[in-house]
């Protein structure tokens, strides 16, 4: 007489690559997790900064930008560049990516900290897929020549 044995569940028929499967897939998930707070964390630290929100806020106050994109004025993905400070000193070197409902484009803003306050060499606007420049500071298009 043939003795049966009890048939096996999944887990005992598939065990050998499930496991290292859902273990990579754990580790995948957790860099994804990790990559995505360090972004988010980033640009928090972008958003909050002082040269942000005065570039920010220059450029939805400027009539040539609300001219060129509409309004509302928003931020569009995420900020590029870095913000340095060091005891009271630092500077901010940025590109601000923004749109409209006409048009996108993107502020382009360098400045230096001393103590508590922040000097602009330059805050500029830049309209997507043109040539045109604006000065945000002085409120004045730069020809190709005043770079």
């Amino acid at each position: 007489m043939e003795e049966q044995l009890p048939e096996k569940n999944w887990w005992q028929r598939n065990w050998k690559w499930a496991l290292p499967t859902g273990g990579c897939l754990i580790v995948v998930i957790l860099i994804a997790v990790f990559v995505f707070s360090l972004v988010t964390g980033v640009s928090a630290l972008f958003k909050e900064s002082q040269p942000y929100q005065t570039a920010l806020t220059k450029a939805q106050e400027s009539e040539w930008v609300i001219d060129k994109l509409g309004e509302p004025i928003e931020t569009t993905g995420m900020a590029q560049g870095n913000i340095s400070i060091q005891n009271n000193e630092g500077t901010a070197d940025l590109k601000i990516p923004v749109k409209g409902p006409k048009d996108s484009g993107e502020i382009l803003v360098w400045g230096k900290k001393s103590g508590d306050s922040w000097t602009y060499t330059y805050i500029r606007f830049k309209v997507s897929g043109s040539e045109e420049v604006y000065d945000l500071i002085n409120n004045r298009l730069l020809l190709a020549e005043d770079d």
